[in-house]
């Protein structure tokens, strides 16, 4: 039998600079860093999605339960 409802997964969000509240996101199954971006009202050309200390590509997949730190760049002279 199909299920009812679809799966999903749910990060926790650190922003920082502190552009917004930290907080707990819910995406669907399958959902990347740039999915992630884009649910918070982010600009994908402006964040830099971080995974345990690293840099992650928009296309990397995220997993239920992690936590993912979303690094606003910072550019002027």
């Amino acid at each position: 039998m199909p299920a009812l409802f679809g799966r999903f997964v749910r990060v926790r969000v650190r922003f920082r600079p502190r552009r917004q509240e930290d907080r707990e996101v819910e995406l669907n199954e399958g959902a990347s860093a740039g999915d992630l971006v884009d649910a918070v009202g982010e600009h994908r050309d402006i964040m830099v999605v971080v995974r345990g200390g690293v840099p992650i590509p928009e296309d990397e997949r995220l997993v239920d339960g992690e936590e993912i730190l979303l690094l606003s760049a910072a550019s002027g002279g």
